[in-house]
Order: structure tokens, then sequence, then C-alpha cells
């Protein structure tokens, strides 16, 4: 059981069902870790957690924050509990999680002129959310929306143990409500894939500057080929990841899983391409395997795969 006290976070590992309501928290196990690992892991995290109620506004809280982060932010103030809700309704009905952990502000210096929200990672690798102070009253701006920031950056948050990039954006973009980020949102994997996006469409804005202005006599198709270029490529890379998702997500379906993509949020790319590919006579033998092996395939196994079995007891986890 999360505890929020006045000076710490704790957890009650004596309870069977803590792995479990951790998960629902969004504090789910990583990749080939043990009951005693996981335990170890959260317990610092938490530690790390509480370190952040003492950010309160006030100039010594604000130094504190910025000593976590590396750089400034001004006075700040911490996210209400009714704005985060909006974004656990979104990642709770989706993903099966309310990350109610993350520390999340309004800082008074701004990050950038069309800057909406991000997650900033701390040297010891705890996330901290930051949203444009303009959203304490209003639920959009710009192109953005408040709920959807939000959402989308918890996700990435609570995915940061698996440290899978494949479909971190994929899932981080499912929260959106336009149906072209959802589908255009996992071409922009990396921060270079953005910036390789860009340059070639800044050259070739220039050498059309350069031809009409007369300076330079120019051809414009090998501009806009290089344009071309690597938006193909972002997108021949995404079409055959999101087949193998949906792929994987079909076999879920067929295991009974009650909220598949829940089950997928918290597997990593290799996970998901082996499950697509698995036959369907060898499916029950698949997850009984990775569900006996791991202690993170067996939380979601439990939590997402019915009929649900009975909890079962602390030492059936895999140690």
């Amino acid at each position: 059981m999360l505890f929020n006290g006045t000076e710490n976070w704790s957890v009650d590992w004596d309870n069977p069902d803590t792995p479990y309501e951790l998960d629902s928290h969004g504090l789910i196990a990583a990749p080939g870790e043990t009951l005693e690992t996981f335990a170890a892991r959260i317990d610092e995290l938490l530690r790390t957690r509480a370190r952040f109620d003492l950010c309160t506004g006030d100039q010594a809280g604000t130094e504190s924050l910025e000593d976590e982060i590396g750089f400034k932010v001004g006075a700040i103030e911490p996210i209400g509990a009714e704005i985060i809700a909006e974004a656990a309704e979104k990642t709770e009905k989706l993903f099966g999680f309310r990350a109610d952990w993350v520390p999340a502000f309004f800082p008074t210096r701004g990050l950038g002129l069309l800057w909406g929200g991000c997650t900033v990672i701390t040297d010891s690798g705890f996330p901290v959310f930051f949203l444009r102070r303009g959203f304490r009253s209003n639920p959009k701006w710009f192109i953005y929306r408040r709920d959807e920031l939000l959402s989308h950056e918890l996700c990435h948050a609570v995915r940061g143990c698996l440290e899978d990039e494949p479909y971190e954006e994929h899932f981080a973009y499912m929260t959106s409500d336009s149906t072209f980020r959802r589908w255009s949102g996992n071409c922009f994997r990396r921060e270079w894939d953005a910036i390789i996006f860009l340059i070639p469409v800044v050259l070739l804005l220039l050498a059309q500057i350069v031809v009409y202005t007369g300076l330079l006599n120019l051809p414009i198709w090998p501009f806009w080929i290089i344009a071309f270029a690597f938006p193909a490529f972002l997108i021949a890379r995404n079409i055959p990841e999101r087949r193998t998702f949906f792929a994987a997500r079909s076999k879920l379906e067929k295991a009974v899983f009650s909220n598949p993509d829940a089950a997928l949020f918290r597997m990593t790319a290799d996970e998901i391409r082996t499950l697509a590919r698995t036959p369907d006579d060898q499916l029950e033998t698949y997850l009984e395997n990775k569900s006996a092996a791991e202690l993170r395939w067996q939380i979601l196994i439990h939590r997402f795969q019915h009929p649900q079995t009975e909890t079962p007891h602390e030492n059936s986890i895999p140690e």
C-alpha cells in the first residue's frame, strides 16, 4: 500500500497484493527484475519523490528543485490533483494506471515561445513534469490540450524503466484525440528524427530564396527529393511497427486479455514482436513461460488477462 507521509513515501511489502497495486499507480516492474530488486528500486524512487514534496513554490523550494533538475525555472507552483486527474482518466482507461507519484509544476520562467510542457529526467533518473503556467486556468493553449500533454508525458515517465525506444512514442501518442497524431506520433522516436526532418525543409526554403532572388541558378527538384526522402523513411519505418503492434494485440485478444493495450504498454519491443509471431497453438505456453520466469509478466497477466485467478501468495511471485 502506498503511503504519502509528511516526510516520506513508503510501501507495505508484506502485502502480497503490493506489486499489483504499485503497477496500478504506474510503478511497473522493469525487465529482469525480481521482487527483491523491484522493491529496492521502488523504495529508492519514493525516497527521491519525498524530496520533491519540499518544492512548494517558496524560494527554498525553488532552489531545491533547480538543484535536482539542473536549470532555472523561477518560482514554481505544484500542479493540483484535479488537473492531474484529467490525465489519470486517460491513462487509466488506456493503460490501467494512475501515476500520482510524478511531481508536476507550473514554472514562472518559460522554457520556449511555443513550449507547452515537458518531462525532465534528473541525474538520478527521476522524472519531473513541467506545464506552461497558462494551463492553470485554461485546458487549452495554442495547439495543445492540458490533459493530452499530461497523459502523454506520464506515459513516458512510467515506461522509462523499460528503456525501450521503438514503441515509446506510439504509446504516448495513443492518448491523443487526433487520429493523425496517433498514427504519425511514433515516426519521431528520437530528438534527431525531428532535427533531420527539418534540415532538408530549411535547405529547400533557402534554395528557393536563392533562385527566386537571382543569386544563383540552381535546379530545385533535387532539394524537393531530399526534403521528401527522410519523411518517407520515417513513414516506411512506422508502418511495419504498427502492423506488428496490432498483430500482437490480436494475439492478446485471443488469449482473453481484457485490456491488451495495457499489457502491451508493459512489454518491450522485442517481446511485442515475438508475441506477434507466436503461433496461436503456442500462445498459452508462451504466456505461461513468461509469467513463470519474470515478475513483470506475472503482474501484467494477473491484472489484464481474464478470467482472473485469485491473487497468488507472495511466494508465487518470481524471485
